[in-house]
């Protein structure tokens, strides 16, 4: 049956760092980090999400761990299973496979292999990485490079048992053209899409620029394009995240949820749902139950 989950970027202000890589032009990895407080470690968030959200499953983001030595994949595998919750996904933010540098692209993707053994040890249904660096346009002739990456990628996590996806990630990766261009040139039968409800313009700006600024303006912005963009991938989507922010200066919710999960239903979808709050205003496990019940008036199906 499909499941409802929780991604744990959701509870991200009490999780603990957040760890961001960037190459320099010279090829250099730059890391960069957002220091929120560890109130919970991953077990707990886990066990938390199922008393607190009635969900039993969970989404665990690469960038959120504090470790991945083997001892720590050991101890997180046995708290989710003493928690009876299931992983349904790993979210993997590394490298660039849209850039031009063969080495690199080489380099990126023996690292994100690494993180498929890590989901599969996990128990992981689904691994989700990134078409091209997060917000960028992809070159033209970068796009062979691309193809052929996430073709071998799919084959390493078709081997350990997973299912690799893509997400709709800002720049080219949010515009339905390119993303089932893409979707058809990699091979329909090797890679879904996960598809996000608030990463079209221009809600991702927005957000991106909320988490630097959570007061960051949103006057004169029209989001009236995003449910004609959501609409184009729905029928596409093998995984979706139930995205919401903090609402608009006017009250406005960001984005209208219960019309763009009915969009995706309309469309056929019924499979799995991961809730990805984003906001930085107001208790993250209040606002992640809200967007829940959110999803159940939609879905009631879900487990």
């Amino acid at each position: 049956m499909p499941q409802l989950a929780v991604s744990s970027f959701s509870l991200h202000s009490v999780l603990g760092p957040i760890s961001i890589e960037r190459r320099d032009d010279e090829g250099t990895l730059h890391k960069h980090s957002f220091d929120f407080p560890r109130h919970h470690t991953m077990e707990e968030f886990a066990a938390a999400a199922r008393e607190k959200i009635g969900v039993s499953a969970v989404e665990l983001c690469q960038i959120q761990f504090d470790a991945h030595d083997d001892a720590r994949i050991e101890t997180l595998r046995a708290g989710l299973d003493a928690a009876g919750v299931k992983l349904l996904t790993v979210p993997i933010d590394l490298g660039d496979f849209g850039g031009l540098n063969p080495q690199w692209r080489a380099e990126d993707e023996a690292r994100t292999v690494e993180w498929f053994r890590i989901a599969a040890r996990l128990g992981a249904r689904f691994v989700r990485v990134n078409a091209g660096s997060p917000g960028s346009t992809l070159a033209e002739e970068a796009r062979p490079a691309l193809v052929e990456s996430l073709q071998r990628l799919s084959d390493a996590a078709r081997e350990l048992g997973l299912t690799l996806l893509i997400e709709n990630h800002g720049g080219s990766s949010s515009d339905p053209t390119f993303i089932t261009a893409l979707l058809n040139d990699v091979g329909a039968d090797r890679l879904g899409l996960l598809l996000d409800l608030g990463n079209f313009e221009p809600l991702v700006s927005l957000s991106h620029a909320r988490f630097a600024n959570p007061d960051a303006d949103d006057a004169g912005l029209d989001f009236e394009p995003l449910y004609a963009r959501i609409a184009a991938l729905a029928p596409y989507a093998k995984l979706v995240h139930a995205k919401s922010v903090d609402p608009a200066r006017d009250g406005t919710p960001l984005p209208d949820l219960s019309r763009a999960l009915s969009i995706v239903a309309d469309a056929g979808y019924t499979g799995d749902i991961s809730i990805e709050w984003e906001g930085r205003k107001g208790d993250p496990w209040q606002k992640t139950a809200e967007v829940a019940a959110q999803v159940r008036a939609v879905f009631p199906h879900l487990l």
